[in-house]
This record gives C-alpha cells, sequence and structure tokens, in this order.
C-alpha cells in the first residue's frame, strides 16, 4: 500500500475512481495479502505442531558460546555455583572443547 500512497492513492474511502492508475497495485496489494495469510497460517501451523508434538529442546538447542546456555532451562536461583572466569569471547564453546579434547585423550590412554 506504500506504493499506491506514494502515487496518491487517498485512503480510507469505499470506492475509487477508475483510470487512476491504483488498479494494478491495488491487485499486486491484495494478492501479497494472500500470500501473509499463508504466511501466518503455516506460523500458527507449526507453533501448534511444536507446541502438541515437538521434542523439548536441550539445554543449549544451538550449541551457544556464551554463558547463559551452560545453566538449565529455566535456570536456578543462583543460575551458577561460582563465578565463571571469563578467558575468551567465547567461554562455553572453550569449556566444552576442552571437554571433548580431555575425552579423546582419556580414550586414547586406554
Amino acid at each position: 500500500m506504500h506504493i499506491p500512497g506514494l502515487l496518491g492513492m487517498p485512503r480510507r474511502i469505499y470506492t475509487y475512481e477508475p483510470g487512476r492508475g491504483w488498479d494494478t497495485w491495488n491487485l499486486i496489494v491484495t494478492i501479497g495479502v494472500f500470500f501473509q495469510a499463508a504466511g501466518i497460517l503455516v506460523f500458527l501451523g507449526n507453533l501448534l505442531w511444536s507446541y502438541y508434538r515437538g521434542k523439548a529442546a536441550g539445554t543449549d538447542p544451538w550449541d551457544a558460546w556464551t554463558l547463559e546456555w551452560s545453566t538449565g532451562s529455566p535456570p536456578p536461583a543462583y543460575n551458577s555455583r561460582s563465578i565463571p572466569t571469563v578467558q575468551s569471547r567465547r567461554p562455553l564453546w572453550d569449556v566444552s572443547t576442552r571437554i571433548i579434547r580431555m575425552e579423546v585423550r582419556v580414550r586414547e590412554s586406554v
């Protein structure tokens, strides 16, 4: 509706004068509304499907780097047992890769 408005189409009237050049733009906008409605229906369908049949996400579903993903969901009142030491921009990733490296070393030594 922005382009027809820039072309001078008035707002809040019940009919438009024919031959003013707004017919095509109104048709494009009307077709766009159906795409928007379809997108909203897909979103609502996905929302309902995820709510009733989706599996629960873990504590870090995105394999994030930051500390807020190191606790459970919902987080406990204390959030962490001690103040974490941050040594890089991705502290949680550093901890997880350190644990993986330690596990690999243990497997290699066995």
